[in-house]
This record gives structure tokens, C-alpha cells and sequence, in this order.
């Protein structure tokens, strides 16, 4: 092309259709020609100016070679127009050539500009985008997805998606339902697997959404997301979690089995002749024993819910039977500090419903026990009532609870933080009543676990107290056909007088006694009950109260009995525990104990309004439970229910104590070492209860019990209650699933192995019999000798628990030790031999009870290590330390014969 003359470029300059702007390396704009003049205005204003002032926004780009194109942007020049710029590098300036656009060309151009802006959204986007058609053919592929998958775009666009990415048996399928899915709703989430290009699956997070233009369907977009590493820490959090749980189990354990003996033994001594100021101290181990319990549960099963494994059954249960047991266990704390307990269940709330009984209980005992221990005075009520009935057969109840104390009253200030772990009211108060301050916590995560809700209503006014309410939903269970009772008519329209200064008992009672069809009359003294009864007033009952200001119940009750005899007006007392036995005879009728239960209440009042039963003595009620002056050992249970026992415990201190407790209750027992030596005894001879430890070696209890239910007929298999320090409810559920019958959770306490005793008679066919065991006379007492190498503390304590004993039962105890200990010692090294971790931690363990059991306490603390390093798979160091062990076990054999050889000189002597 020919070079045209110079004379020809400010012609061309000042006449070109586009407009131009010439800068100099300054970026100023020297030179501005017609066109420009028409797009910016008047040149004059622009000359000299720098870039900026004309083109606000515009920027030098950047040049990657000089035979690039005109790198172009748009850029507006005021409120409705906008100019194209093409930017051309020249002598060190620029020259930029302007074009104005139009309504079209700018509509167009947002468009351009909207378009390449998604694109770089996708294009930049971290995680895959995927466009897919109708087909489920891939129409776009962003480079993430190509990351995530290491398809190129080549490779995947018009390909299927499904053949793509989803090309595995077990993830075809899934992958099809969610792609159809997309199509016929408007969204998917969900989090699912794909398989890469090199045939490796890959945990992503899917988003998936229709696409549709002009009402038409064109197909969907997917995002993808990696979620490898989120899986992989759910996972590792999920483990996390386990192994808490398995912590806490063994904590539990651990924690339990010295319980085991602190608990029991304090019973024990207790029931041996002590000073007054001996009895105080064993009540306050036994007592701080229950104290330390309590915390550990608390502190388990607070753990057990912060880790979302709240476990619920789903089993009929009796809801007026679950109220009464709550009352059963805190009537003595309410007792001892002159508390009436009570409640009511409103006829329209269903007797028996399906829930988790044990968890309802549960709550209702950390709210009662609450109320009782911040109520100085007056009373703690459970209301128990349906808001709203189903609307159809068979549907589910709202239960209402309200538990109603006279106590401290909770202020507005402290309300804030009640539901919160480990919070109480202040420092004071924890300082007086103690506690966890988890009871609250705990409750209203139980509560709303089983669909309900917890809430708290107070003025915050001593001696008003505070209401705690709490409702959740139950199915009512189906009903067992029980016949009405015949004699339910018989107290319809009967006149009673209900003597109480408890608002609230009147209450409670007079909503029961109307139930029945009872006509009830209401005073609040004694001085009322006599002027109702002197002005003519005519009664076929009166219920009094015991305790009542200025004239109690029995005061009510001789002045009645100068008027009227037993026969013209019975007299039924309410009354304690511990005063229940002590009223004066020929005044009542009859006397029960609060908390009064419905069914008791219903058959004292048939007593009474039998005329041809009638008579001026008590009554026969059930021995009242254990207190600081009255043993459990008081009664021997194995007298009137005589059953043999089998004692399966493989460790020996357990097993000695166990024995004793036994015996004091009398019942001779068998033993056997582990499951199998247990099923050995079983097949010879015939045994009525099975008191099974579940951590045995050889064959634990749960093996043990599977194949006893297995292999014997059912008509011989005996009564199996489990032993166990692992307290939580799935370990409950796993027992009960391998055939055991009852569950006692260690540590051991008497009453409770009292009850499953009872429990077991109850449920045994034709009733054994036996002969009564008798009481052997007590031994004397020996204090503790001083072992220099055993622990002096261990001693005292170990003398204690024997009770007087020690001639008889130190040398076998100290025999069983020198046999057994050994044999664990080389289990233990054979364990370490053969790399077998789990069995050198349990022959660690037991050695080490042993251990403490005599205070060698080198021994015992060789043996933790022990212990904890074989349970964390640690190999370092275990072989010196079991070498060390077997060194400290030879000394403490020659220690124990000492402490033997000490007992039996002394008794000789």
C-alpha cells in the first residue's frame, strides 16, 4: 500500500468518523479532534486536562506485544450515553479512538458485558459448575469441575452425565433418581459420592436446579462441591465422640469399682454395734458416697447428651406408677425436714401411655429432688393432667407436669441463666445445698428430646416458692383388660372431712377423693374439725394430717374419739415414714404414710367403710426403709424368700465383699471365677438367681448368659441379674438383649440388690423354699495391724469392712490374693508376649484392685501404668514395667504373708 503524504493525516485526524483523543506520556490529552469535540464537548475545555477528567475509569492497559489488537472498553461519559474506547500505544502516549453507542448497541453491550461477567463467575468459580441438558448431556464444564473430576472441557462436553461421573454399580443408581429428581422439583440438595477419571470416588455436596427460559424446560445446572475433608472430620469428630463415650465407660468403671466397696462397706459397718460418734462417721462416707455417685451420673449422662446420643425407648409404662416411685425415693429426704410430698393425675390423662419411663423419671426426680432440697417448709405437689385430648383414637396425649414447691422462690434476676450446665441460683447457694448444677440442664434436654418443653414460673418470693412445668407428647398404651374393681361404688357419695393446714394436700387429696364420687368437706386445723363435728355435722370418714399447728393430728383424734368410737366415724392418719408405727393405740383406723398413693388411699378407705372390718388398731403397713439408727441388715430377706444364688465375679475382692453382704442377708451363696466356670455350676446344679458379672475373662457375663438361654430348657434357666460399673442405658438395653433379666449397676448398693432379690421371688415359679439361715455371732473386733510397706489407710479400712471378721475371713482373703495374684501376673506377661493389649490391661486391672484391696501400693500404681498404656496401644516402655511389676508383686506376697501371719498370732494369743 502506498505511504500516503504528511500533509494528509491532519486532514484525516480532524475528519474520521470515530473520535480521537491523543495523549502524551503524561497521560494529557494534546490533541482532541471533531468527532471527539461531538461525543465530549467544546475541545478547548479538554486540551491540557488529564485523561481522567474526560474518561473517568479509563486505564492504560496493559501491552503484551506490539501487534496486539486495540484492547477495547466501554465507558460512560454521563448519565444516559456511553462511549467504546480502543486504546493504541503511540510515541510513548496513546491514542485512543472513541465511538459513541446508541440505545441498541448499549442494551446489547450490557448484555455482552452481563454475559462475560457470569462467565467469569463460573470460569473462577472454586467449585465445579455443570450445565446439563434434558438428555442429561453436558453442555458446560467449568474448570473447577475439571479439577474436581479430570475431565478437560474436550472430553466432557456432549457427554452423558451419568456415564461421565456416576459410572460405579452402587452410584449409578442414586445419581439417576437425583437428575430425574431435579427435573420434576425445583431444587436438590443433598450430599452424595461421585467417581473421577482415574476411577476414585469422591464425597462432594450437590446442588442441582432447573433451567428454564420462556417457560420452557432446557435442563438443569449442578454444582458441585468437595466435601472429602468435611467428611473426613465428621468422621473423625464421630470417633472423637465414640471414644469419649468408651472413656467415660471406663471412667465409670473405674470410679465405680472402688465405690463398689466404699458404699458397701460403710452399709456393712453400720450394721455393727458402734458409739454414737462411729455411727456419724459411717453415715457420712455412706452418705458422701452417694454424694460422689450422684456427681458421676450426672456428669455421664450430661456428657451422653452433649454428644447427641440421647437414647429413648419407646415401651408401655404406667405413668401413675413412675409418679409414685419418684415419690417412694425422696419421702425420707422429705421427712427429715418435715415435708409433705403428694400428687394428683387427672382422671382424663391416660393411666398407661408409650415413652421412656425411665427417662421421664428421671426428670421428675431432679425437679422433685430439687424442690425438696430448697423447700425449709410446707410441701412439694406433682400435677399431672392432659391439655389437649387427641382428635383421634389411638393419637397422641399432650402430658402436662407441674411440680409446685413452698421453697425460696427463684427472683427475675436469676432466671436468666436456670436451664444453663453446671448453673446455680448463687454462691451462696451452692455453698449451702450443693450439687452439680446439671440437674436443671440435663432435664430440659431429656424434656425436649421426647418432644416437650421445660419452663419455670416463680414471684420470686420465699415460701411462695417456684412452679417448674414441663409437657411432651405420648401415645396412650393399649389397655391390658384389667375388670373394674367391684367395691369402686362403694365409696360414691360418702361424706368425708379432710383435716389439713396444707393448702395444696387438701388440694391434691381432695381431687382424688372426687374422683371416686366422694362428698368432700375442707378445714385447715383441728379447732375447725371440732366445731364442723359439734355443730352436728355428720361424717362417714375424717382424714387427718399428723403434723398441724397448735393441735396435731393425733391431739384431733383423741378429742374426736370422746365423741365418737371407731365404729360411728373411722379415723384415717397421714403421717411420716418414721412416725407411722408410733401413734397411740385405738384412735385410727388406719395410717398411711406420705406421700400417700392412689391405690393405698383406696384401699384404706375400704377398710374404713368396711363396718364388718372395722376395728380400733392400725392398719398393717411395709416396713419402713433403712435410716441412720435402722440397718437394712435388720430384716434377713433370705428367711422369708429363700433362693439360691450363684455368684459369678471374677475379681476376688468383689467377690468376698458380695459374699459377705449376702450372708448378712441370708443367703449362703456359690461362686464360680468367670462364664464359664458359671454355666459349669448351672449344668450340675440347680441355682433360682444368677448374680452375673458382665467384664469376665474367659467368658463374660453377656456370652455366659447367651449361652445359658441357649442351651438350657426354659423351665430350669434361673433368674440372671447383671453386674455391671457401666451405668449407661445402652449398656442397660445390651444385657437385657442378651437374656439377662434385671440390672444392678455397680457400685452394689443393698437396698437395690434387696429389690432385685424381691424381684426375682416375685417372678420365680412355685416359690423356693429353704431353711433359714442363722445369724452368726459376731466375732471380736482387732484393730488393724501396722505393715510397714502396706498402706496403713487401706488397712484401717479393709479392718472395718470385715466388721469384726478378721480372724475368719483376713487369712482366706489374704490366701485368695496369694493364688490369685500371681496367676494374673503371668497372664500379663503372656499378654505382653503375644502382643495381645486388651488381655494385658485387663490382667492390669484386676491385679491392681487386688492391690489397693491390701494397700500395696507400689504394686497398684505399677499396675495403672500398666493398665492405661496397654489401653492407649502403647508398646514403649511396657516391657521394663512389667519386669518392675513382677518384682513389686514378689514383695507384696511376702507383705500379705506378714499381714496373715500378724492375724493369726494375734487371735491365737
Amino acid at each position: 500500500m502506498p505511504e500516503l503524504p504528511p500533509s494528509t493525516y491532519p486532514a484525516l485526524f480532524e475528519h474520521t468518523r470515530d473520535g480521537v483523543l491523543v495523549l502524551d506520556p503524561t497521560l494529557r490529552v494534546v490533541a482532541v479532534n471533531r468527532a471527539a469535540e461531538a461525543l465530549l464537548g467544546p475541545r478547548d475545555l479538554w486540551v491540557g486536562q488529564s485523561v481522567d477528567s474526560v474518561l473517568p475509569g479509563w486505564t492504560p492497559p496493559q501491552v503484551t506485544s506490539p501487534d496486539a489488537a486495540p484492547l477495547e472498553t466501554e465507558l460512560p461519559v454521563g448519565p444516559v450515553r456511553s462511549v467504546r474506547v480502543q486504546a493504541v500505544p503511540q510515541d510513548g502516549g496513546w491514542l485512543l479512538l472513541l465511538r459513541g453507542l446508541d440505545a441498541a448497541q448499549a442494551a446489547e453491550s450490557i448484555l455482552r458485558q452481563q454475559k462475560e461477567f457470569f462467565e467469569a463467575v463460573v470460569r473462577h468459580s472454586p467449585v465445579a459448575i455443570v450445565t446439563i441438558s434434558r438428555a442429561f448431556e453436558v453442555l458446560s464444564w467449568n474448570p473447577a469441575a475439571e479439577r474436581l473430576f479430570g475431565y478437560t472441557p474436550q472430553e466432557a462436553l456432549g457427554r452423558n452425565i451419568l456415564k461421565l461421573v456416576a459410572n460405579l454399580d452402587d452410584i449409578r443408581p442414586e445419581a439417576e433418581e437425583t437428575s430425574r429428581e431435579v427435573l420434576r422439583k425445583d431444587r436438590v440438595h443433598v450430599v452424595t459420592k461421585r467417581v473421577r477419571k482415574d476411577g476414585t470416588v469422591v464425597d462432594v455436596e450437590l446442588r442441582a436446579m432447573p433451567v428454564t427460559v420462556a417457560g420452557q424446560s432446557m435442563g438443569f445446572i449442578a454444582i458441585y462441591h468437595d466435601v472429602t475433608d468435611l467428611q473426613r472430620a465428621r468422621q473423625s469428630a464421630e470417633d472423637a465422640n465414640q471414644a469419649k463415650s468408651l472413656f467415660l465407660a471406663t471412667v465409670s468403671h473405674e470410679i465405680r469399682t472402688p465405690m463398689n466397696a466404699i458404699i458397701g462397706m460403710a452399709g456393712l459397718l453400720m450394721d455393727t454395734a458402734l458409739t454414737p460418734e462411729q455411727r456419724d462417721f459411717a453415715s457420712t462416707i455412706r452418705q458422701s458416697g452417694d454424694a460422689l455417685l450422684g456427681l458421676l451420673n450426672d456428669m455421664l449422662d450430661f456428657s451422653k447428651i452433649e454428644a447427641g446420643r440421647v437414647e429413648l425407648e419407646q415401651q408401655p409404662f404406667n405413668l401413675r406408677q413412675c409418679v409414685e416411685s419418684v415419690l417412694d425415693l425422696l419421702a425420707m429426704r422429705a421427712s427429715e425436714k418435715s415435708l409433705d410430698l403428694g400428687y394428683h393425675v387427672t382422671d382424663e390423662t391416660p393411666v398407661s401411655v408409650v415413652g421412656d419411663g425411665a427417662r421421664l423419671r428421671q426428670v421428675l426426680l431432679n425437679l422433685v429432688g430439687n424442690a425438696v432440697k430448697f423447700t425449709e417448709r410446707g410441701g412439694v405437689s406433682i400435677s399431672v393432667d392432659t391439655p389437649r385430648q387427641p382428635l383421634a383414637p389411638g393419637g397422641l396425649f399432650e402430658l402436662h407436669f407441674a411440680v409446685q414447691d413452698t421453697g425460696l422462690g427463684i427472683t427475675e434476676a436469676a432466671r436468666a441463666g436456670l436451664f444453663q450446665p453446671f448453673n446455680q441460683l448463687n454462691e451462696s447457694v451452692s455453698r449451702r445445698y450443693g450439687g452439680t448444677g446439671l440437674g436443671l440442664a440435663i432435664s430440659k434436654r431429656l424434656v425436649e428430646a421426647m418432644g416437650g418443653r421445660l419452663w419455670m414460673e416463680s414471684e420470686g418470693v420465699p415460701g411462695k416458692g417456684a412452679t417448674f412445668h414441663f409437657t411432651f407428647q405420648a401415645r396412650e398404651a393399649p389397655r391390658g383388660g384389667e375388670p373394674l374393681r367391684p367395691d369402686a361404688l362403694k365409696l360414691h357419695g360418702r361424706r368425708v372431712l379432710v383435716v389439713d393446714d396444707n393448702a395444696i394436700n387438701r388440694k391434691l387429696l381432695g381431687r382424688q377423693l372426687a374422683a371416686w364420687g366422694m362428698a368432700i368437706v375442707e378445714v385447715g386445723s383441728g379447732a375447725e374439725a371440732l366445731s364442723k363435728l359439734e355443730s352436728g355435722a355428720r361424717f362417714d370418714l375424717a382424714i387427718l394430717d399428723h403434723r398441724m399447728p397448735l393441735m396435731d393430728g393425733p391431739t384431733l383424734a383423741a378429742h374426736i374419739r370422746q365423741q365418737r368410737d371407731a365404729r360411728e366415724l373411722p379415723l384415717l392418719l397421714l403421717t411420716s415414714f418414721d412416725q407411722r408405727d408410733a401413734q397411740p393405740p385405738g384412735l385410727f383406723t388406719a395410717v398411711l404414710p406420705r406421700p400417700v398413693k392412689a391405690s393405698h388411699l383406696h384401699d384404706a378407705l375400704m377398710t374404713c367403710l368396711a363396718q364388718d372390718l372395722i376395728s380400733a388398731r392400725p392398719m398393717p403397713v411395709t416396713p419402713a426403709p433403712a435410716t441412720r439408727e435402722r440397718s437394712v441388715f435388720n430384716t434377713r430377706p433370705g428367711e422369708q424368700m429363700p433362693l439360691r444364688i450363684l455368684l459369678v465375679e471374677d475379681n476376688p475382692t468383689n467377690q468376698k465383699l458380695a459374699l459377705l453382704v449376702l450372708e448378712r442377708l441370708g443367703y449362703p451363696a456359690d461362686t464360680a471365677n468367670n462364664g464359664r466356670e458359671g454355666l459349669s455350676l448351672i449344668s450340675r446344679k440347680r441355682y433360682d438367681v444368677v448374680l452375673m458379672d458382665v467384664q469376665m475373662p474367659e467368658l463374660d457375663g453377656l456370652q455366659a448368659t447367651r449361652q445359658l438361654r441357649q442351651d438350657m430348657p426354659v423351665s430350669e434357666q434361673p433368674w440372671v441379674i447383671a453386674m455391671t460399673a457401666n451405668a449407661m442405658t445402652a449398656d442397660r438395653r445390651e444385657c437385657l438383649d442378651a437374656g439377662m433379666d434385671d440390672f444392678l449397676s455397680k457400685p452394689i448398693r443393698v437396698e437395690e440388690l434387696i429389690s432385685a432379690l424381691r424381684r426375682a421371688w416375685e417372678r420365680l415359679p412355685g416359690k423356693p423354699g429353704g431353711a433359714p439361715v442363722t445369724r452368726a455371732p459376731e466375732a471380736p473386733r482387732m484393730g488393724a495391724p501396722r505393715i510397714r510397706g502396706l498402706d496403713a489407710g487401706a488397712l484401717d479400712r479393709l479392718w472395718q469392712s470385715l466388721d469384726g471378721q478378721v480372724e475368719r475371713m483376713l487369712p482366706e482373703l489374704v490366701d485368695t490374693a496369694l493364688e490369685s495374684m500371681p496367676r494374673l501376673m503371668d497372664d500379663a506377661r503372656g499378654a505382653l508376649a503375644r502382643g495381645e493389649l486388651e488381655n494385658l490391661a485387663r490382667a492390669a486391672h484386676t491385679l491392681k484392685s487386688n492391690a489397693a484391696y491390701f494397700g500395696a501400693a507400689t504394686l497398684e500404681s505399677l499396675c495403672w501404668d500398666i493398665e492405661q498404656r496397654a489401653d492407649a496401644r502403647v508398646l514403649e516402655g511396657l516391657e521394663p514395667l512389667v519386669a518392675h511389676c513382677q518384682e513389686a508383686l514378689e514383695e507384696s506376697r511376702r507383705l500379705l504373708e506378714q499381714l496373715k501371719g500378724t492375724v493369726v498370732s494375734r487371735a491365737a494369743g
